[in-house]
């Protein structure tokens, strides 16, 4: 046990240093998305969307580009580790989980909207499997038995912030054993409300089409995030919208004397006259914690401004993540 306890915080000790190096940044690769596809000579943006390659980078980074990023860090165990998929929010979870494996792998109707990194694991004898998750922001391994004895992590918590706490709990189905399900409650103390959502993470075989299938999936999704995290996944600072017809307002968040939140309008910032002291001043303290090159937030969020203002654009984008939503709804 000592050796796999080694093991485990040698894992540890990159992952939380990946969050706290690398942003979480659902926003780079929708402005890339919409440059190429303007720069394009295709009129149909759904026909573009369908052939277009997206960008891994560090500026690209959602959940694929981070699982990613870890699996070079730990090159040393490169060959043991693997991409995992995973269908979130799942309605029928028992019934899900109980579909063959072939019609699972069926990605004409499934979204397979988010990724993991994983490595089984034997312990003492006990066949296990390890999931870090930096895109969900969760600095530590967790560690899944099937027994569910010592070392399976079992319920933690992976956020408290004022009156919400977030709580998370990954076991194997007692369904189909090639899948782990992933327990998401939230509690709102409030109004006493708690609130719980399924997933499930298919372990059988590696996710070989990440990219292509996951890293696509996130480039229409409507809400789009910029996140700093630290090295336990806590947020610090970072910019958030949700896509909308007729709508340009995002929210800006960062610590100054607590964290602070606020909700501003992009259009604000596509006219100079328009951004006081006091914006110019948030703005700037806000990069600095995202650890951007200076003036390389302002310069986003009005680049985000002039395509917001590209209505017909915003639609059809809108348009493919319904189209989407519709195709792989699970009845």
């Amino acid at each position: 046990m000592a050796d796999f306890d080694e093991f485990v915080a040698e894992v540890e000790s990159h992952l939380q240093r990946l969050l706290e190096e690398h942003n979480y940044n659902t926003v780079g690769n929708f402005v890339a998305l919409y440059d190429s596809f303007r720069k394009s000579s295709c009129t149909s943006f759904t026909e573009f969307y369908q052939n277009y390659a997206p960008p891994i980078t560090p500026s690209h980074h959602t959940c694929v580009g981070l699982a990613l990023e870890l699996w070079l860090k730990l090159k040393h165990l490169s060959s043991h580790l693997y991409l995992v998929s995973c269908e979130e929010s799942i309605g029928v979870f028992d019934e899900y989980a109980g579909l063959y494996d072939s019609i699972y792998e069926s990605i004409s109707v499934l979204e397979k909207e988010h990724v993991l990194l994983a490595v089984k694991v034997d312990v003492c004898g006990r066949a296990g499997i390890l999931l870090c998750d930096p895109g969900y922001h969760i600095g530590r391994v967790v560690v899944v038995m099937p027994d569910e004895l010592h070392p399976h992590t079992g319920w933690f918590v992976q956020s408290q912030e004022q009156n919400v706490r977030k709580e998370y709990n990954y076991v194997f189905s007692s369904r189909n054993p090639n899948f782990i399900e992933w327990y998401d409650r939230t509690t709102r103390s409030a109004s006493s409300k708690v609130e719980e959502v399924h997933s499930l993470i298919y372990i059988k075989k590696p996710f070989l089409t990440a990219v292509d299938v996951t890293e696509r999936r996130n480039l229409v999704y409507s809400f789009r995030s910029l996140l700093s995290r630290d090295q336990k996944g806590h947020l610090l600072a970072g910019l958030y919208f949700k896509l909308k017809e007729n709508s340009d307002e995002f929210t800006i968040f960062y610590h100054d004397d607590g964290k602070q939140r606020i909700k501003l309008n992009f259009a604000t910032f596509t006219n100079a006259d328009r951004i006081n002291e006091q914006l110019l001043n948030i703005v700037n303290l806000c990069n600095d914690q995202l650890n951007l090159k200076r003036g390389e937030l302002m310069q986003l969020i009005k680049r985000l401004g002039d395509i917001m203002q590209d209505k017909a654009y915003v639609r059809q984008v809108l348009d493919t993540n319904t189209c989407i939503n519709n195709m792989t709804e699970v009845n």
